[in-house]
């Protein structure tokens, strides 16, 4: 208990210097003339009788620091000091200050930039609830090389048979990319185009801002058809208007009625449309072949990849016995392809084969970083041998070496803090430049932030060059 009060009379201390110097100085006084006043009574002359009380009270500056160390830590004054110190001797050397100074900002800020965009693109999480649980419904077939690609997509039959048959998944759906011409709504327009079916949005787990989604209904032929926005189109075409749900809209020359809208910064995997318009698949028309949509689900809790790989695996021969084939192609080519199945985490397939560069990327710059921080520590070792001299007459003097150390510590932290801050500016205007570039073969762009994470980084930076 008496530990922490004294240290919370140290701590309140760091606050109130002045006041605490004020106090020092009255009560040294105070002792002073209370040793006058007894000496004049003894029948000293004035000025005897203060000099006399002043040898007797001894060292006023020594007393008044031991005083001090009973009310503040020594070592954050000492340090405060030293930092100071370390700052001024860091203004006398300019050129020194420069070009150490840039080195770091260099290395920190091409380790930063980099980092920033690995973290976005390759270990951050997609931007959807339990992003974990969303898988790519892939497929390979090994069966006929020549004819099929490595890997195979998803068809209408397929999603009719995993939705009705599967028992791993909680919401899966297929989709594709295109563009639509609207008219309607002040000049015409080609715009970006997401098809989907039945479950797709309810997959990703992202609520409408306005209205609703889909319903099974507007998945129908012949209801009435519907489009959805996204908030980009939505805020230029529309300006905003609430009232736009419910409008009718001409997309393709066919009236669409709007029936919801996406939140702000809605993205779907790498694609940014403009609107959302469902698929109608007539049932009956399916069949085995037209392996022309992409397709995820949303794994049910505590589900395995290799669980949901296995059931998959299940119901392909479902689908081969229940669909009929595509006209003029015999079955047995389609179950000469063997189809299997490849599913994998959908934040594989967004990234894709983007992420082995950016981890040799990451590490190359890792590379660049230690050797600036080594240009560095040589130049504080040609500039601590032309300190040699001053540190000797420093120690001479009395100062203790691990004084002088500590202070060249803080010296080096004060260059390590102002090349990591010029190092973050660097790598937030080379992100804002890459933004703004946009390179398309770049998935998760929008999603390249400095965050906590990057500014951590550029703390363990700096920590290990000090």
């Amino acid at each position: 208990m008496r530990w922490m009060k004294e240290r919370w009379r140290w701590i309140r201390s760091l606050g109130r210097r002045n006041e605490l110097e004020s106090g020092l100085d009255e009560e040294i006084r105070f002792h002073i003339d209370r040793q006058s006043e007894k000496n004049l009574r003894a029948g000293m002359a004035p000025d005897e009788a203060r000099r006399q009380a002043l040898i007797k009270f001894g060292a006023m500056e020594g007393l008044k620091e031991s005083t001090r160390d009973q009310f503040r830590p020594a070592l954050v004054e000492d340090s405060l000091r030293d930092l100071r110190h370390g700052v001024r001797a860091l203004r006398r050397a300019p050129g020194f200050t420069i070009v150490s100074s840039l080195m770091l900002a260099l290395g920190i800020g091409a380790t930063t930039a980099v980092f920033s965009v690995v973290n976005g693109v390759l270990i951050k999480p997609l931007p959807y609830p339990n992003a974990e649980s969303l898988v790519s419904l892939e497929h390979t077939a090994p069966g006929v090389n020549a004819n099929v690609p490595g890997d195979v997509g998803m068809s209408a039959a397929l999603l009719y048979t995993y939705r009705d048959e599967n028992r791993t998944f909680a919401e899966l759906g297929v989709w594709s990319s295109g563009t639509e011409s609207v008219t309607g709504v002040a000049e015409p327009e080609e715009v970006d185009s997401l098809y989907v079916s039945h479950g797709t949005l309810r997959a990703l787990g992202v609520q409408p801002m306005m209205g609703r989604w889909f319903s099974h209904e507007d998945h129908t032929p012949g209801s009435p058809e519907t489009v959805m926005l996204t908030y980009g189109y939505w805020q230029r075409r529309h300006g905003g208007n609430p009232s736009v749900i419910g409008r009718r809209v001409t997309v393709d020359s066919r009236p669409r009625t709007v029936i919801g809208v996406m939140p702000e910064g809605f993205r779907f995997l790498n694609a940014a449309p403009d609107l959302i318009v469902p698929f109608r698949f007539e049932r009956d028309d399916l069949n085995l072949g037209q392996f022309n949509y992409q397709g995820f689900a949303r794994l049910e809790p505590d589900v395995t990849l290799a669980r949901a790989n296995a059931d998959v695996g299940r119901m392909i021969p479902i689908w081969l016995n229940t669909w009929p084939s595509f006209p003029g192609i015999d079955r047995q080519f389609f179950e000469s392809l063997r189809l299997t199945p490849a599913l994998r985490p959908l934040k594989q397939d967004v990234v894709g084969d983007v992420g082995n560069v950016l981890w040799v990327l990451m590490g190359t710059i890792g590379i660049v970083l230690l050797i600036a921080c080594a240009n560095v520590a040589n130049l504080l070792l040609v500039r601590a041998e032309g300190r040699q001299h001053e540190l000797a007459i420093r120690a001479a003097l009395g100062a203790g070496w691990s004084r002088i150390a500590r202070e060249l510590l803080l010296e080096s932290l004060v260059l390590g803090l102002l090349g990591g801050a010029l190092g973050l500016g660097l790598a937030f205007a080379a992100l804002r430049l890459l933004i703004a570039i946009g390179p398309a073969t770049l998935p998760r762009l929008n999603e390249i932030t400095i965050d906590p994470a990057a500014t951590a980084v550029v703390s363990g930076q700096d920590w290990g060059r000090c």
